[in-house]
């Protein structure tokens, strides 16, 4: 994979290397091209969330939306 004229090796992250990108990238939402994990653990609080790099977590996300849509749709339709 190509990232600018870098090339970038996609790789799972570890815990630690994780709370590390998070402390020098401060942002909202996790997003790291170069970490092949789907889900990683939350910055803050518990639980998990998705990295919006990995192709795969919008592809959930968008499916989720279209079974609520097409549910909401065949239900209020009648």
């Amino acid at each position: 994979m190509r990232n600018g004229d870098e090339l970038v090796e996609k790789r799972k992250w570890t815990p630690d290397e994780i709370s590390e990108y998070r402390k020098t990238h401060s942002s909202m939402f996790y997003f790291n091209r170069e970490d092949a994990n789907l889900i990683v653990p939350k910055s803050y609080g518990v639980g998990r969330t998705f990295n919006w790099a990995n192709p795969v977590s919008w592809i959930i996300i968008l499916a989720l939306a279209g079974f609520i849509a097409a549910r909401y749709y065949f239900i209020h339709s009648k």
